[in-house]
């Protein structure tokens, strides 16, 4: 069949490029594939049909297709869709051939549409570095201040705009399943985490101890306001005009908040 020949085709270009790259065939996206034919991913997709008939040609060759699990790639095809798209222009039939699986593969193991958007949200906003900033911060408040800013502006402000399409969908759904999930765990989640912070140096004497709402309005206030600004006029900075901010930010909020 023509189909099956188009997959061999596809499997021994993409083991030059392989070899030339000193890649693995695990790595590579559907769009890494098509550019290396010189197409568009759609072309690719509807010429090969499904992934996983690639990645049969490729292991028959002797190529290493170990991948990681469906919900791993679907949330990384998710927020790339998303990032170009927007989230109402994206449909699970679109993020599972981005990657290279089946949309009940992504309903089984990301909870579908809602689910998707929700992991999509937790890995690309700044909660991961923000855990791991304070798993082991700063004796200092400003220096652990700067260090919290920043990954808050790399998501909002970077050339990445995962974060943009998962604002859009707040405001547009404010009912909708990604506004509860924010509302519901991830802002509480990440409050906790911040006042913890605080409340060490709240209790250190070098804070002054001020209600709850009022410290997080002075540490989350100007950064918030600064990012939607951003998001609104499609503002990038680069990631030393961030950190820049994010080091004015941290002083500005240790001038407000210290004893």
């Amino acid at each position: 069949m023509e189909t099956d020949a188009y997959v061999e085709e596809v499997a021994m270009a993409v083991r030059g490029h392989l070899t030339r790259t000193g890649g693995e065939a695990s790595e590579l996206t559907l769009e890494d594939i098509a550019a290396v034919m010189g197409v568009s991913r759609s072309t690719l997709i509807r010429r090969i049909g499904h992934r996983s008939r690639l990645d049969e040609a490729l292991a028959r060759q002797g190529a290493n297709v170990a991948r990681r699990s469906a919900r791993d790639r679907a949330v990384e095809s998710a927020a790339r869709l998303y990032g170009t798209y927007g989230v109402g222009e994206v449909t699970l039939e679109m993020i599972a051939a981005d990657a290279g699986c089946t949309v009940q593969a992504i309903q089984g193991q990301a909870g579908g549409r809602d689910g998707l958007l929700a992991a999509v949200f937790d890995r690309y906003s700044p909660m991961p570095r923000v855990e791991e900033v304070l798993a082991d911060p700063p004796a200092d408040l400003e220096p652990a201040a700067r260090l919290l800013y920043e990954p808050v502006l790399d998501a909002m402000m970077g050339e990445a705009r995962v974060m943009a399409a998962m604002f859009a969908e707040i405001a547009s759904r404010p009912g909708g399943a990604l506004a509860v999930h924010v509302r519901e765990n991830y802002a509480p989640r990440f409050v906790g985490l911040i006042m913890g912070w605080l409340r060490t140096h709240i209790d250190a004497g070098a804070v002054r101890d001020l209600p709850e709402k009022t410290l997080l309005s002075q540490f989350a206030g100007p950064v918030l306001a600064r990012s939607v600004a951003a998001l609104a006029t499609d503002e990038h900075l680069s990631a030393a005009a961030r950190a820049r901010l994010a080091a004015d930010l941290a002083e500005a909020f240790c001038r407000a908040v210290r004893t």
